[in-house]
């Protein structure tokens, strides 16, 4: 029955063959079959505290005993004001407000409007278009599509805003550019696509600190994230951080633009923010910028029916809670140490893998055919992946295999001790399909 039931779930039709979970606990999920996985993506790098973290469990007990909903055109609710406290402590700019949504999609899409209603606030209704950069992924609905580079724009290519004009920063390593130059090429990127559109169109510029879905775990050059935003105040244009995967601690500060001096205007959230319990998503705004729209009676007037959902807004204010006293951000800095070392070890070894990136517990691996020419190998991240969850072991296959464990001290230490050796595993089965094993590959163990 069951498989026949799956059979009809349009949901499950992208995932035909895989394990049926039925429990999770920290970095762990159990199958039917009585299989035990360790999770070292975080299901999509949502995992932030872990599976059922019995805070947020608690938490959301407590809750649904006392109020499920709210329709924010009718009541307010006591969740989303605390939460929106909260947020306004660790955003990482001035006097935030927050709007609050049900996904990464919808985040987006409320900070488009936003952009736009906020220039025609202002009496500048031609601030209509778009920058962002390629490659990149801002959710699945049209306007974040629209924003995206990626290949989910191509059945839809006609209906979509044609934003992505500006190249990331630090994503093509085969250009083999130095620190300095990839800095000026990537400010000079920004710029070209703010002139090419004129300033007096443009209504925001749309990056992601850190990348995510799209080029695993790109680090900007140092000075770009505060070029950009020099640029931003230049042209009088919006800048806002899609912190879908990078926020909440996951990159060993609160937010990934907290490693930088220049500070968004909005920053979008979703993922890591209920840590998978319920679907939730929202928008950090700077005090200049929502004051625009305190100030009108009809408030910000866009969004969804779910929009500051009570029961979301409670189990972020836990995520939230629990990441500050559990100290979960310097604990996402000490074990991202770990993570990457034992990556990098393991890349020492062998040809095919280009770089090793990221900050915290966001890291990457690019998988190349060898060192000299630095080419993609096709399908060669998939591959990985499946030797991986021979290993059962689950970890995301981008253009490069991604791991972004839970924060969580729920989450032991020695969970990166297992699953370097893990990755250590399957390359080994991996590189011996690409090509015979070099010398010295081995399982890396990291200690502590």
């Amino acid at each position: 029955m069951l498989a026949e039931n799956l059979g009809h779930s349009l949901a499950a039709s992208a995932g035909r063959g895989l394990p049926v979970a039925v429990r999770g606990l920290g970095c762990r999920i159990w199958d039917r079959e009585g299989h035990e996985y360790l999770d070292a993506c975080g299901g999509a790098m949502v995992m932030s505290l872990g599976h059922c973290h019995p805070r947020l469990v608690e938490a959301a007990k407590r809750q649904l005993d006392q109020l499920t909903f709210t329709y924010r055109f009718s009541f307010s609710n006591e969740p989303m004001a605390d939460l929106s406290g909260l947020i306004r402590e660790i955003a990482p700019m001035p006097s935030t407000s927050a709007f609050f949504n049900s996904s990464g999609s919808e985040s987006v899409e409320s900070a488009i409007h936003m952009a736009i209603l906020y220039w025609q606030h202002l009496g500048k209704s031609s601030k209509l278009e778009l920058i962002s950069r390629y490659p990149s992924f801002h959710g699945s609905t049209l306007g974040a599509l629209g924003l995206s580079s990626s290949r989910w724009r191509k059945a839809f290519e006609l209906l979509l805003e044609k934003s992505p004009i500006a190249q990331v920063a630090g994503v093509d390593i085969r250009a083999r550019r130095s620190e300095a130059e990839e800095l000026r090429f990537g400010l000079e990127q920004i710029e070209d696509a703010i002139v090419s559109r004129g300033p007096d169109h443009v209504a925001a510029v749309f990056l992601e600190p850190i990348t995510g879905a799209s080029a695993a775990a790109v680090v900007p050059p140092a000075g770009y994230i505060d070029g950009v935003r020099e640029l931003c105040n230049r042209y009088d244009v919006l800048m806002i951080c899609d912190e879908t995967i990078t926020g909440f601690g996951r990159t060993g500060a609160w937010w990934a633009s907290n490693h930088w001096e220049g500070k968004p205007d909005i920053v979008t959230f979703a993922k890591g923010v209920t840590s998978g319990i319920t679907p939730f998503s929202g928008m950090a705004v700077a005090g200049n910028i929502a004051e625009v729209f305190l100030a009108r009676p009809e408030g910000f007037p866009w969004g969804h029916t779910f929009s500051g959902n009570p029961l979301g807004c409670a189990i972020a204010a836990e995520v939230i809670r629990t990441i500050r006293d559990e100290d979960l951000v310097a604990r996402a800095r000490v074990l991202g140490e770990r993570l990457r070392a034992g990556m990098e070890a393991i890349a020492a070894t062998s040809p095919h893998i280009g770089q090793v990136r990221g900050k915290g517990l966001l890291q990457a691996m690019e998988l190349v055919s060898d060192r000299d020419s630095l080419e993609p190998l096709a399908g060669a991240s998939n591959r990985l992946a499946a030797f991986a969850q021979l290993q059962l072991t689950k970890w995301r296959a981008f253009a490069t295999q991604t791991w972004t464990p839970a924060l969580s001290a729920v989450v032991p230490g020695a969970i990166i001790a297992m699953a370097v050796p893990s990755l250590g595993a399957a390359f080994i089965m991996w590189a011996a399909e690409v090509a015979p094993p070099p010398p010295g590959l081995f399982w890396i163990t990291v200690r502590g």
